[in-house]
């Protein structure tokens, strides 16, 4: 008897989540294609110019990339003269 209620209780909640997942997808769906209240219009796009400490940020940035750029060299030819040295 006891069987019987827990399964009846839980095919109700079943069936009421069921039906309130296919509500809140309905709902959800509805909302989701509804139009633009206004369309969207190309504009000019604005140019960066950079301020006086972003122009320096960049300076000193692309001298450290230089500097690195520079010791890869270096290594690269240090490597290639031990790969030579243990041919």
């Amino acid at each position: 008897m006891k069987r019987k209620q827990q399964y009846e209780s839980s095919a109700w909640i079943a069936m009421i989540s069921l039906i309130g997942i296919v509500l809140g997808l309905t709902v959800s769906i509805g909302i989701g294609k509804h139009e633009p209240a206004q369309k969207a219009m190309a504009q000019e796009p604005m140019h960066w110019i950079p301020t006086h400490e972003e122009q320096k940020r960049m300076d000193s940035l692309y001298s450290i990339d230089a500097a690195t750029k520079a010791d890869m060299d270096s290594i690269r030819t240090m490597i290639d003269a031990i790969l030579l040295k243990l041919d």
